[in-house]
């Protein structure tokens, strides 16, 4: 009982830190702390004001994460970690065979949600538009960008909870709950956004927190993660 006692605050602490910063991402969307202008487009100034913002965020993230779990948390920012026993998951139809393991699982469902990711962006941003490529600085602007917000939610939704979680031995099932639920509420604001956005992003948000417990390593979610920001990204700075 003790031992529960002791986990409970540092992931109260980490969820309440976690469901703080949630808002703060969408008031920095249109109020970044640093405006900065490095471009000749005020979009590409205002998107790069707000990755740099969040940036600086998510490292505060980590050192509290850090304060919280200490060096084994940062375990899972390892990004060689490509493999390892996936966890049955029947539900979703995640029943792997006995040789199957994370580098299997991690580039199918790569393959599959970039391709849902794909269709859903397509309807709610791009379809019944004028569309334009805008090679330089656009295709460049848009890999910075998707690296930068991938890595920052990473850290703030999903290795928050991963890394304080993973310290203190509580069920894998709390953090990507709680990964699940922040993310995809997010995201009824954002890009997917509504309803088919929170499913979305609540099931992204589960299975990369489930990547992060099960390879030790943040490649499969920041991958990911990586591969629909980019999509999302080239949808709104393609129109």
């Amino acid at each position: 009982m003790n031992k529960k006692r002791s986990a409970l605050i540092p992931i109260l602490l980490i969820t309440f830190v976690v469901v703080a910063c949630a808002p703060l991402l969408l008031w920095f969307r249109d109020s970044p702390l640093l405006l900065l202008k490095v471009f000749k487009s005020d979009v590409y100034n205002l998107e790069f004001s707000y990755q740099i913002t969040v940036l600086l965020l998510a490292v505060i993230v980590i050192g509290i994460v850090y304060g919280l779990a200490g060096k084994g948390g940062l375990r899972y920012l390892n990004l060689k970690k490509r493999d390892g026993k996936i966890r049955p998951e029947p539900w979703i139809g995640i029943k792997p065979k006995e040789t199957e393991t994370w580098k299997h699982l991690g580039l199918n469902f790569a393959i599959i949600i970039t391709l849902v990711t794909a269709v859903v962006i397509y309807f709610q941003v791009v379809h019944g538009e004028t569309v334009r490529l805008e090679l330089y600085p656009g295709v460049i602007l848009i890999l910075m960008f998707a690296l930068m917000n991938a890595f920052s939610e990473e850290i703030i939704f999903r290795f928050s909870f991963v890394a304080v979680v993973g310290k203190y031995g509580l069920s894998p099932y709390v953090a990507q709950g709680l990964a699940a639920a922040i993310f995809g509420a997010v995201h009824y604001f954002g890009h997917p956004g509504g309803i088919a956005g929170v499913i979305m992003a609540a099931f992204i948000g589960w299975f990369l927190a489930k990547s992060m417990l099960e390879t030790k390593g943040f490649f499969w979610a920041l991958t990911i993660h990586f591969l629909q920001d980019v999509l999302i990204f080239s949808a709104l700075f393609m129109k």
